[in-house]
């Protein structure tokens, strides 16, 4: 009989047993609310990125985001295909050289507007933010073109213009010169590239500026043929300058909607990475030093 009995079970539930349980689940805990806030902040970010480059969206995909991380890709596969990254790094090149040229000229013709824009009569009776605005306009042209020149001289400076230029024993070194420019390698266990957040945004910097100067100069000029609106009381007339302000606004909005119709489809369609020219000059450079290679 005194075998089947049950002897009595000490449960130790001192404080110092829980420490090691709880201090498990405060661990988990604290990995999930990390984890939130970076799911939380990547969203926030994204969201910002994509306001803040409204004006300019596609061009900053198809000529700064997307073609990085192309290169990012392929500079993180092993082995390496150098070739296939230095056609990606030419495309990104050509389109760069051709945006900044592009902004060069925008912003100088943006500047002038805006100059020849405060000699005119009706500066004077305008609301405030006109002359607010047209000069924000101004500085955001100046620094576009004083940025453009800038990036514009660095790629030349790093070279080549053409992928004709490059022999096969220069492209890691050629390679490695623009590494620091566009990528960085990942903190985690994985060491992949991903492309330089500061440089992503340093070389967006003139087409930003660019965008920008354009808006702010639209923007006072709305608030130059619409100040008889801003400016309208009960007992006031309806009179032509009002008219011309509707007329304006109609005018802009219907415009407006064409221009974005008209930029989202224009590039739909279009690989990031196409690029008929640089893919014909790459064959055929490559083709030409397997001709002499097999020649005796």
């Amino acid at each position: 009989m005194l075998e089947h009995l049950q002897l009595p079970i000490h449960v130790d539930i001192s404080p110092l047993a829980l420490v090691p349980r709880d201090f498990e689940t405060a661990m988990r805990v604290l990995r999930a609310i990390q984890y939130v806030s970076r799911r939380i902040s990547e969203y926030v970010i994204t969201a910002f990125v994509r306001i803040a480059t409204l004006p300019y969206y596609r061009l900053y995909q198809f000529n700064t985001r997307s073609p990085l991380q192309n290169i990012a890709r392929l500079a993180s596969e092993t082995p390496t295909d150098d070739v296939k990254l230095l056609r990606a790094l030419l495309i990104w090149r050509a389109r760069k050289t051709a945006e900044l040229q592009f902004t060069t000229i925008s912003c100088t013709v943006l500047a002038a507007a805006v100059i020849g824009a405060f000699s005119w009569t009706t500066v004077e009776e305008a609301h405030w933010l006109t002359h607010g605005l047209w000069h924000s306009s101004l500085i955001l042209a100046v620094l576009g073109i004083l940025l453009s020149a800038s990036e514009v001289t660095v790629l030349y400076i790093l070279g080549p213009t053409h992928s004709s230029t490059v022999k096969p024993h220069q492209l890691k070194p050629f390679l490695t010169r623009y590494q620091p420019l566009l990528l960085s390698l990942t903190n985690n266990p994985t060491q992949i590239f991903v492309p330089r957040r500061k440089m992503v945004f340093t070389w967006q910097g003139p087409l930003m500026f660019m965008s920008y100067s354009v808006c702010t100069f639209l923007a006072g000029l709305t608030v130059l043929v619409c100040t008889p609106l801003i400016r309208f009381k009960r007992d006031d007339c309806w009179n032509a300058g009002h008219n011309i302000a509707v007329i304006y606004l109609a005018v802009f909005a219907f415009a407006g909607s064409l221009f974005i119709f008209c930029s989202f489809w224009v590039y739909h369609y279009i690989d990031s990475g196409m690029d008929a020219e640089e893919d014909f000059a790459l064959d055929d450079a490559w083709s030409g030093q397997d001709r002499r290679k097999e020649a005796p």
